[in-house]
């Protein structure tokens, strides 16, 4: 998640419709001949309605199943070669950068740092930088290129297939078998190649080992802190579940180790999504390729400090899903590679981030029911009841798991935090997913990760505009029609008034702060 599926694991946004008007409507001098397309329409949005929130309740029994899985099914190691120094292979270090700053710095610090033969490690510093980190990396390489490593810096005047063309690029110019992967923000340990690459050579059928997320500034601020319990849950519930389960591990876009054999069968790297990382993962797998997953192996990064950054890695996470939700369904229900159960987890996994879409619809559908304008029957009711329930404890039960660091009062605090801040991003999510079912196609942004940054993220007092306009009008409209309603919609609301306030408060930051990615 890549961007990590959260990459997101994405926790989604389940409406819930329990008080959704039973009583008939006075029809009162209504002519009979209106009230037939009026039924039509009724029965209509209910059947959508209904459709929705049963889709809703399949994610959210997913997301049970995952955590179910986690609990119940035995550990699995994978196994690590040690073979001869002599007869360690060599390695290509990728790191795509875009305007990362001094980061550049601190990233070829912990790579040169690797415990692995220098004759045998190959550094590709992939930068498509259009400010002054252009300028600090190529001081950064020049000086390790004196000092005798080998090192290049690779910069492209057109960023065409944005990460992905970076990364094909590179590749291009190394012959060495396995490539590591890392983004500037993370800091890998000494040991990083001498357990993934070795477990690759245990095994002659992985693609690919990942590895898991740590966080440096977890303790930063409530955000962070929610952060990092949304990337603990994916990857000590959802990536170990699927690792124990034989499912397919997604490529989370850094702090993995692809052979590069793998990536040349399935087709390379492809840029026709906003997450390359996942289309070539689940590529790999429709060809043979397996995938390892090491839990124990954890690499530092910064998270995003300010709501606006986060919510546009969220945007990126759930389109580019999307994406390769729409390009490989067909591929993955063809594939003879696969059992059907595996087709069908896998397709449950790539759609989760639909949810917000299917949840933005089910929120506008059930707005005439709350009214009272429209009435709905019993069916329609006790669907609404189980999504409800289901939305709310599956995704609980998800988070929990991560653990009760800092004790139970700061873990619920953390966990509701999560479920209303990312119900918050019922819009902009909403608003990804429906540009990837339509075709429309948008450049790849990539994670900002200081406070305040210049150009397109410098103060702007609309930041959060949206999301606050839409959480007041739904509150006022609930408070009007039936304010019992508020009780049920209380998590979207306060999401949507709480993204929409700290991103007004990241945009009135006027003066631009010191990086804190250090």
């Amino acid at each position: 998640m890549s961007e990590t599926d959260s990459r997101n694991t994405h926790l989604k946004f389940f409406a819930s419709f329990a008080p959704l008007r039973f009583n008939p409507p006075d029809l009162g001098f209504i002519h009979f001949t209106d009230i037939q397309p009026m039924l039509a329409t009724e029965l209509t949005v209910e059947l959508l309605l209904t459709l929705c929130l049963v889709i809703l309740t399949i994610f959210s029994f997913n997301l049970a199943l995952l955590t179910l899985a986690r609990i119940l099914t035995p550990k699995r190691r994978l196994a690590i070669a040690t073979p001869e120094e002599a007869a360690l292979p060599r390695v290509l270090v990728q790191l795509p950068l875009f305007n990362e700053g001094d980061l550049v710095e601190r990233i070829l610090a912990a790579v040169i740092a690797l415990d692995w033969p220098r004759d045998r490690l190959q550094i590709q510093v992939l930068d498509d930088s259009v400010d002054g980190s252009l300028a600090l990396s190529r001081q950064a390489v020049a000086a390790l290129h004196q000092d005798g490593i080998e090192i290049e810096l690779l910069h492209r005047v057109q960023r065409t297939a944005f990460k992905a063309g970076a990364l094909a690029a590179g590749l291009e110019r190394s012959d060495a078998p396995y490539v590591a992967i890392f983004d500037a923000d993370f800091i890998p340990p000494a040991d990083f190649l001498r357990r993934t690459v070795g477990a690759l050579i245990a095994q002659p059928g992985l693609a690919y080992v990942q590895a898991r997320w740590a966080h440096l500034n977890r303790d930063e601020s409530l955000l962070t802190r929610i952060q990092a319990r949304l990337l603990d849950s994916h990857f000590g519930v959802e990536q170990e579940a699927r690792w124990r389960l034989g499912l397919p591990i997604p490529f989370n876009g850094t702090c993995g180790v692809w052979r590069r054999a793998a990536i040349e069968d399935a087709g390379g790297w492809e840029g026709d999504t906003l997450t390359e990382d996942l289309d070539l993962s689940l590529r790999a797998r429709l060809r043979g390729w397996r995938s390892g997953y090491l839990k124990d192996l954890s690499v530092p990064g910064a998270l995003p400090v300010s709501t606006r950054a986060w919510r546009i890695q969220q945007f990126r996470w759930t389109k580019g899903f999307v994406q390769c939700f729409v390009k490989l369904m067909p591929l993955i229900w063809a594939s003879p590679a696969l059992p059907r159960w595996q087709k069908l987890m896998i397709s449950l996994q790539i759609g989760q981030p639909l949810a917000f879409l299917l949840g933005a619809t089910c929120l506008v559908l059930g707005l005439p029911f709350i009214a009272g304008a429209m009435v709905a029957d019993g069916t329609l009711g006790r669907v609404a009841i189980v999504t409800s329930l289901l939305g709310f404890a599956a995704p609980i039960g998800f988070l929990l798991l991560a653990g009760t660091r800092g004790g139970a009062r700061e873990t619920a605090l953390e966990v509701f935090g999560a479920l209303a801040l990312t119900s918050g991003l019922l819009l902009s999510n909403a608003r990804g997913g429906l540009e990837a079912l339509l075709g429309y196609r948008t450049e790849f942004v990539r994670t900002p990760k200081a406070r305040v940054q210049s150009g397109p993220y410098a103060a702007r007092w609309s930041y959060g505009l949206i999301e606050l306009s839409a959480g007041l009008g739904l509150l006022g409209f609930v408070l009007l029609e039936q304010p019992i309603a508020a009780i049920y919609l209380a998590m979207v609301i306060s999401g949507l008034l709480g993204v929409g306030t700290l991103q007004m408060l990241d945009g009135f930051a006027l003066v631009k702060q010191p990086d804190t990615r250090h």
